[in-house]
């Protein structure tokens, strides 16, 4: 039997990004894989690994888990490798370093750790890890301009890009009706911005909270929906302002975009990112901070606005309450998932004996 490995840091990661291609494999008769963090069952695996990794690259866990994801690799003679987040790209490909009978590797990169806003450790310590493993990578998929350009130029191996993962529309179904919803959350007769994301420090919530408290939102009549699973220990309490309500991570994503009149991002790295993605399946308007990923999508005056820093994303969320809204009708069908996994299965069967269909 044929067989292939995913590789991420969590099962949140796999379940949110990659259950349609590992459906994909499985409806092609590979055994699929996929080693984590944990032993949590996820659909269309056949095997459950858990490295115990974590976030930190440099963590004696993770240099434990690559000696153990190297016995894997040799007893079970993967066909093909696909690698996700950084320490999933970095574990899936030194674990095939000198390996007789390598599988493919392909490493799908979510946005580097360095970019042209990042700090000079970041380009310090990620930037020649990359460059060096990607000797020992058949192909990395990247999904942004800047990242497919640098990786192209600099990098020693095939290198494409993807609009990317794939628009879900399941997960963007209505399933509430709209004025029900909003009498639930005590929203009516208010100005609703969301912002659906992981509560992390990279998406920035905390700053974004800190300039919100700087204005009076129950004067604006504005509630501010933080919306996502939070890794920020004990957030719900950092929150002191009854105008900001956090909602822990749903799965019915498309109930809070389609009540929400503005949306918002304060993350400080992305790759393409999905909440900008879903937002504007729904049409709805945005403001995110000017960074890679976001200026991918967001073009100033036609469906949002790019800013630098979240003082002026504050400020922006006021003036576009208070003046004529966009008129937003965007074409997102390019970035739906049934678009991606044709380029996905292109990509892949490049590096396949047994084309997948």
């Amino acid at each position: 039997m044929k067989k292939i490995l995913f590789i991420a840091n969590t099962d949140r990661h796999i379940k949110l990004c990659h259950i349609p291609y590992m459906k994909m494999f499985h409806d092609n008769n590979y055994i699929v894989f996929v080693a984590t963090n944990s032993n949590l069952k996820i659909n269309y695996c056949d095997n459950k690994i858990n490295l115990g990794i974590t976030r930190n690259p440099f963590s004696f866990k993770n240099i434990k888990a690559i000696f153990k994801l190297r016995k894997i690799v040799k007893k079970e003679k993967f066909d093909i490798i696909s690698c996700h987040t950084p320490v999933g790209g970095f574990l899936g490909r030194v674990c095939t370093i000198n390996l007789k009978n390598k599988p493919k590797v392909i490493y799908t990169a979510h946005g580097f750790h360095f970019y042209k806003q990042s700090n000079k450790i970041n380009w310090i310590i990620y930037y020649p890890i990359e460059k060096f493993l990607s000797r020992f990578t058949d192909c990395i998929i990247t999904m942004n301009n800047e990242d497919y350009n640098l990786a192209r130029k600099k990098f020693h191996c095939d290198v494409y890009k993807i609009n990317g993962i794939g628009l879900n529309e399941d997960r963007l179904k209505v399933t509430k009706e709209k004025e029900k919803l909003k009498k639930e959350l005590n929203l009516e007769g208010y100005y609703i911005v969301s912002y659906i994301a992981e509560i992390s420090k990279r998406k920035n919530q905390i700053n974004l909270i800190k300039e919100l408290n700087k204005i009076d939102l129950e004067k604006e009549k504005i509630k501010i929906l933080l919306v996502g699973d939070s890794i920020i220990p004990n957030f719900k309490d950092k929150i002191k302002n009854d105008n900001i309500i956090y909602i822990d991570f749903k799965e019915n994503v498309g109930d809070y975009l389609n009540i929400s009149d503005l949306i918002i991002s304060s993350s400080l790295q992305e790759g393409l990112p999905l909440c900008v993605l879903e937002a504007m399946y729904f049409n709805k308007p945005l403001i995110a901070l000017n960074i890679r990923g976001n200026n991918d999508l967001i073009i100033n005056n036609q469906n949002g606005y790019l800013v630098n820093n979240t003082k002026e994303l504050v400020k922006k969320i006021l003036y576009y309450k208070n003046n004529k809204p966009l008129q937003i009708n965007n074409n997102i069908d390019k970035y739906k998932i049934d678009s991606v996994m044709i380029d996905i299965k292109k990509i892949y069967n490049k590096y396949l004996e047994d084309k997948i269909k």
